[in-house]
């Protein structure tokens, strides 16, 4: 089993993308604005972004676990 490149864990509010790779790590430091908020290593999303920041992750051939709130 490979490690995905992103963990997203729903949040309520808010989502985080936390990068689990290099290539994530990469992705996030390429795509997502430098002020973006941080928690826990990951970068903090409103839920009206998420769509459009897991579709372009995908469309680079990157992949993405969802984890659910608890």
């Amino acid at each position: 089993m490979t490690t995905p490149d992103f963990r997203l864990i729903d949040a309520g509010t808010i989502a985080v993308l936390t990068p689990q790779t290099d290539a994530g790590t990469d992705w996030v430091e390429e795509f997502i604005p430098d002020d973006h908020q941080q928690w826990a290593g990951g970068v903090v999303i409103e839920h009206r972004f998420v769509l459009d920041i897991l579709t372009g992750i995908e469309g680079d051939g990157l992949t993405v676990a969802v984890n659910g709130r608890s």
